[in-house]
């Protein structure tokens, strides 16, 4: 490589820096590295294949017409990946200031050791273990994270944190609930301060975010787009938690389901028996309480929704024998897990969620499923796509046939709006709390 081919790089690189915002062209310009001139054909290494696929699907004509215009029109771009792309050394004079401490918003109750490992979750905690000791590393980043509600995917991303923080005070580790990180993209559009809201994330070391499922509105996923690429670039370490698998995933960009398979994808699953066992007997010891052998084995054995369903029966039972100053006895245990149990498995349907809608706003079934516009009925019938998403299995095009046969775009859409509704309005936040609290009774 000869210094004026490598200047003529340069001139292409100002070239195009003319052309972006400053931000992109740092983002996904800079890293590239010229490799070689070679008959005609040009070669750049990037960092890796994501820098390249997005530059290509969104900066593609502002490459070429640099290249055109320094190299001529028959320069053919070529491109290799640096794998484990060193990054220079900083110059003491012009290094940045260091970011303010962060608060990273973790629970420490949440740790590795109060973990229970299990078959059902054996695989993830091994990866988790093994991202507290090298953070960032390819195969492992992201680390995605799934299964259903009350598992413990919470405690084990939670846990990850925590050892971080304990093995490098100094990182910058940040937990943050989606829905969280939505209403903070949403304040911040207000406001004016997207650049600063992004920036802030870009300055994270180990992101996590948890229920990534409900970042489904365009806006935030394109903001999260581009705070997932530069952690990423910068070997930062990403971990999210979902309720499903990334296929199976709705109103998420194909693009970012793409990321989210590129790193680890774990599952972790319902507690077997042992596991539940286990995980009783380990309260039970931390707490310092004294609830008999056959108690333990009979929930163990009666309930299998979730580890916070075992847990919440356990507190229950404690309650009891409070309060009527007695012990803990099986006939008790089995009282109340038989309650516990039948309003679990009392599923709420689709009709029940809008016969309630409907009552609450004194609006007809008829209503929701005509072409109506009044404030009322349309909200209602939002309302009633919302919660039938939230507190059902069905997809998004089953909705839309069986609430207000509207197709599926029309139920995403309703969806989003309500969410991003809930973020800014605390009196329509009120009125669906209500109808929430309802429903809760009617379970």
């Amino acid at each position: 490589m000869s210094d004026t081919e490598q200047g003529r790089w340069d001139v292409c690189l100002q070239n195009i820096r003319d052309r972006l915002p400053e931000q992109a062209f740092r983002t996904w310009f800079q890293p590239l590295r010229f490799v070689s001139l070679l008959n005609g054909k040009l070669t750049l290494c990037a960092p890796n294949k994501y820098v390249i696929e997005y530059i290509e699907d969104h900066y593609l004509e502002a490459l070429q017409q640099a290249l055109h215009a320094v190299f001529g029109e028959d320069i053919e771009l070529l491109y290799t990946i640096e794998l484990a792309a060193t990054q220079p050394v900083p110059d003491p004079q012009q290094t940045k200031p260091a970011p303010p401490p962060l608060d990273p918003q973790l629970s420490a109750i949440f740790t590795f050791e109060t973990f229970v490992e299990g078959k059902a979750n054996k695989l993830a905690r091994a990866v988790a273990l093994s991202i507290t000791k090298q953070p960032g590393k390819q195969a492992f980043n992201p680390f995605f994270l799934y299964g259903p509600s009350g598992v413990g995917k919470t405690h084990l991303v939670n846990a990850i944190g925590m050892r971080l923080k304990e093995n490098n005070p100094q990182m910058r580790v940040l937990f943050v609930p989606a829905h969280v990180f939505k209403t903070q993209y949403t304040d911040s559009v207000r406001h004016n301060t997207t650049n600063d809201f992004i920036h802030f994330y870009q300055t994270i070391d180990c992101l996590i975010i948890d229920d990534i499922q409900e970042i489904t509105t365009a806006k935030t996923q394109e903001a999260f787009f581009h705070i997932f690429n530069h952690l990423q670039l910068l070997g930062k370490q990403i971990v999210l938690t979902c309720d499903k698998a990334p296929a199976q995933i709705e109103g998420m960009e194909e693009r970012m389901l793409t990321r989210f398979r590129s790193g680890m994808v774990a599952e972790m699953e319902q507690p077997d028996i042992a596991l539940r066992r286990a995980i009783m007997q380990a309260k039970i010891r931390r707490d310092g309480l004294k609830i008999p052998r056959q108690v333990v084995d009979y929930i163990a054995q009666n309930v299998d929704s979730s580890v916070r369903e075992l847990q919440g029966i356990i507190n229950t039972l404690m309650a009891y024998s409070v309060v009527d100053n007695c012990e803990i006895t099986l006939e008790m245990t089995a009282r109340i897990v038989a309650r516990a149990v039948n309003l679990e498995r009392k599923e709420l349907t689709p009709e029940d969620i809008t016969r309630h809608v409907c009552r609450y706003f004194n609006v007809k079934l008829a209503d929701l499923q005509s072409a109506s516009r009044k404030q009322q009925v349309v909200q209602a019938r939002q309302l009633a796509m919302y919660l039938t998403h939230k507190y059902t299995r069905l997809t998004y095009a089953e909705i839309g046939r069986v609430v207000a046969r509207r197709d599926h775009s029309t139920v995403l859409h309703s969806c989003n709006q309500v969410s991003n509704r809930i973020a800014v309005d605390k009196e329509f936040r009120r009125i669906v709390e209500e109808l929430e609290a309802g429903l809760k009774k009617r379970k």
